[in-house]
């Protein structure tokens, strides 16, 4: 297994990491009163915003000093794992991932902490951790680095040798949803985060944060997206700014954006992508759609007449306000699929929550797909073709009570205090 201090330097460069290391020390203490205070801070602010946070916590740090961490359980505060010690998971095999995986949840429930969730220590994972995670029945994993092209202008070279370290895939190319891998649901975390920010854009005023977060929030709002941000707590003296304006801008828009922990979220696309869609002829052109989905599952319509309270939306779509309705189109207001298609292509399009049918004619049908191979590169410029259509459309929103899109807070506790940080190192 690699050394820790080797990783940091492998993903940091000596330089940066030394520049770090001397920060450290503003950041932590010798016992766990600074992040304490940080922690408190941190919620506080989520608190005016009526919301919370996932915090991944390493979890050999718990052995030390985690009984403060109760009261933010207790707060709404959601804790889920990273990693047993903070090693890079993607040099581990699968054996050495179940090891250090069962024994963080046993950590965990040692010290009556819940955690569903994972996200690895330098976002760095390989298919074993995927394996791993899905044999010990984990919700969700959150280490799928996903980077904004919103930089322009603040660029390093440290920045893009990060995004090659973690792995970063590009939101220009993928979608930022969350996505089911074998029945393991991977959610995006975003990039910048408060990292990338400070010691690899080197940012130092309030104002260009704000910029950057705020244009995340507003790309992420206009596509009906998820903004993962992170922000580790030990920074929010530092990054307290940016955060109250993403939180602001947030609750200003209408329709809503959600704001969520992960776990929350993680249920939600689970169950919403679990509803149930009958429709049943009526009489002469009328059919009947009967959704059995989630409390807040949204039903949105485009192009075709519903028989049913409804309200203006966004993109052309009216929200349907029942789940029970008769409705008229002149073509099925579906997503027809040629039989055989493949099921990664049926698999995503249910989960952003279209409805679709399988047939050989394609006559009946406002949109059909041909299409015989899907891969995810696939799934972005999909969803661009559906929504840049005018044709009738019935679909499930994808996040609840009519919300356009989500945001996530989150932030990686990689210590609590200096022992802590200095263990960590010497790995």
């Amino acid at each position: 297994m690699s050394n820790p201090l080797t990783i940091a330097v492998k993903g940091k460069g000596f330089r940066n990491l030394l520049r770090r290391s001397l920060a450290i020390g503003g950041r932590y203490g010798l016992t766990t009163a600074k992040m304490d205070r940080a922690l408190t801070r941190f919620t506080r602010i989520l608190q005016e915003f009526d919301c919370s946070a996932t915090f991944p916590l390493t979890a050999c740090t718990l052995a030390r000093s985690g009984e403060m961490l109760h009261k933010y359980q207790y707060q709404g505060v959601e804790f889920a794992v990273h990693g047993y010690q903070h090693v890079d998971h993607s040099q581990l095999s699968l054996d050495q991932h179940l090891d250090h995986l069962g024994k963080a949840r046993q950590m965990f429930e040692a010290h009556d902490l819940r955690c569903r969730g994972f996200r690895c220590p330098y976002l760095r994972w390989n298919q074993d951790t995927l394996t791993a995670l899905n044999m010990l029945e984990f919700a969700y994993d959150s280490s799928q680095a996903l980077a904004w092209d919103v930089a322009d202008g603040f660029e390093t070279d440290t920045y893009h040798h990060v995004l090659d370290f973690y792995g970063a895939q590009l939101a220009t190319d993928y979608p930022a949803v969350p996505w089911f891998v074998n029945g393991l649901l991977r959610i995006p975390y975003c990039l910048p985060d408060d990292e990338a920010l400070v010691e690899r854009l080197h940012l130092t005023g309030s104002t260009p944060m704000n910029e950057l977060w705020l244009e995340v929030l507003r790309r992420t709002y206009e596509l009906g997206e998820l903004f993962t941000l992170g922000l580790h707590p030990e920074r929010i003296v530092l990054c307290e700014e940016p955060l109250r304006a993403v939180l602001s801008q947030a609750r200003a828009l209408s329709p809503d954006v959600w704001i969520a922990r992960l776990d929350e979220i993680a249920s939600w696309w689970r169950a919403r992508t679990e509803a149930t869609v009958e429709v049943v002829q009526e009489t002469g052109d009328s059919l009947r759609l009967s959704i059995d989905g989630p409390p807040g599952t949204t039903v949105l319509a485009r192009s075709v007449v519903v028989e049913a309270p409804t309200e203006p939306w966004v993109d052309g779509y009216q929200r349907v306000l029942s789940s029970d309705f008769v409705f008229r189109a002149d073509r099925r207001p579906f997503i027809g699929l040629t039989p055989g298609a493949p099921s990664a292509l049926i698999s995503f399009l249910r989960q952003q929550g279209y409805l679709v049918e399988s047939g050989a004619d394609a006559r009946p049908y406002a949109f059909y797909l041909d299409q015989r191979d899907f891969v995810p590169e696939d799934g972005r410029p999909l969803l661009k073709q559906v929504e840049r259509g005018t044709w009738p459309l019935l679909r499930l929103g994808r996040w609840p009570d009519g919300a356009h899109s989500a945001l996530s807070i989150t932030g990686d506790i990689d210590a609590l205090t200096l022992w802590d940080y200095s263990s960590r190192v010497s790995g």
